[in-house]
């Protein structure tokens, strides 16, 4: 069994992000006398930088166990997916430049009633990726075309199926069996 966090610098980045931003959303609602639509319209903000400091604590406070049998997130909100049970899979690319240099990836895994998402900051992520897609492979699950070229770029396609197409097709292109 492997355990992976989340990357401290990644943590302590979004912490201060979302920091900073409650502190400057949320203080002129409480020192500041504005008219209501704007005090409304801050407080909507220091709401939403409040819940992402909350999702990073709880990024913060899980850890990854994957094995043979599956994979787990322990912690706040922990949930378990059997491998064998592992019904849908997403990876999705985020850019944060027009380049698309820089940026994360987010896999989603679904199967046996749980639902899990993981981003690239997560220590090892290229080694789960690589476990969830033997997986669906295994299971013959059939892939997005995004899902796919995510894959591919993390050098882990082979094996998995297309969606629409048949497992016993054949796509010399992806390397697709």
């Amino acid at each position: 069994m492997t355990t992976h966090r989340y990357e401290r610098g990644a943590i302590v980045g979004d912490y201060a992000r979302g920091g900073l931003g409650f502190v400057i959303t949320a203080g002129p609602v409480l020192f500041v006398p504005m008219v209501s639509w704007l005090t409304v319209m801050f407080a909507g903000f220091a709401l939403l930088f409040g819940v992402y400091v909350v999702r990073t604590w709880m990024r913060a406070a899980t850890e990854i166990e994957v094995d043979e049998a599956g994979i787990a997130a322990r912690g706040p909100l922990g949930k378990a997916i059997p491998w064998n049970d592992l019904e849908a899979i997403e990876l999705r690319y985020f850019a944060t430049r027009r380049d698309k240099e820089g940026g994360w990836m987010q896999m989603r895994l679904r199967g046996g009633g749980a639902a899990l998402a993981i981003e690239s900051s997560l220590d090892g992520f290229e080694a789960v990726a690589e476990r969830a897609a033997a997986a669906a492979a295994r299971n013959q699950l059939a892939l997005s075309q995004v899902t796919q070229e995510n894959l591919k770029a993390l050098g882990l396609l082979g094996g998995a199926r297309a969606s629409g197409g048949t497992a016993s097709a054949r796509d010399d292109r992806l390397g697709l069996e």
